[in-house]
Formats: C-alpha cells, sequence, structure tokens
C-alpha cells in the first residue's frame, strides 16, 4: 500500500482463499500460495485499494473481494496516526521516554 519496507514480522500476509476471489489475511503468514504484504494500518491497506496492488500482487484474473481483510484492518489494526517501533522514543503506550538520571 505504502510502498515502504519492513520486516515480516511487522507486516500483514494477504492470500486468496482457495478456489475463490476472496482475499482473507493470513494470520500465521504460511498460507500456500502468492501473499500480498501490508503493514497493518488502515492508511495502508486504503492506499493498497486506491491504487487496486492487491489484485494485482495476488495475481489475481479478475476483481478481488476484500470484505474479510476490512473487517480485520478495522478491528485489529494500531489506532490511526500511532505507530511505534523500537527507535521512536516513546514507550510502548505512545507517551515520551524520560531521561536517564546519569
Amino acid at each position: 500500500g505504502c510502498r515502504t519496507t519492513a520486516h515480516r514480522s511487522d507486516l500483514v500476509r494477504i492470500v486468496l482463499q482457495r478456489h475463490s476471489p476472496r482475499a482473507v489475511v493470513d494470520s500465521r503468514k504460511a498460507a500456500p500460495g502468492r501473499g500480498a504484504w501490508l503493514h497493518p494500518r488502515q492508511v495502508c491497506l486504503d492506499l493498497a485499494v486506491r491504487r487496486r496492488a492487491i489484485p494485482r500482487a495476488l495475481r489475481a484474473a479478475g476483481p478481488v473481494e476484500l470484505d474479510a481483510v476490512t473487517a480485520w484492518f478495522t478491528t485489529d489494526s494500531e489506532p490511526a496516526g500511532q505507530v511505534i517501533n523500537e527507535e521512536s522514543g516513546l514507550e510502548a503506550d505512545g507517551h515520551p521516554m524520560r531521561p536517564s538520571d546519569e
């Protein structure tokens, strides 16, 4: 969606269900077949949908149904605009880290 790279552990894998044009989230990241990788953020999904990148990445012959993927992103994704990584200077709860008393 956003075309930036990340570690596999930080991404969500989307695959087509067998014999169906329906895309689902592969939570184990081990389903057979071709997969599309996205950050677990609604913004990245929206960009991928707008660019029609998911059917292209999955090499689908026609349109792909994304209802299950959209439902996963709206229930399991991080709060919009709040992405925290190890180098962000933020604690896990999103608050700034205090300087160490040395």
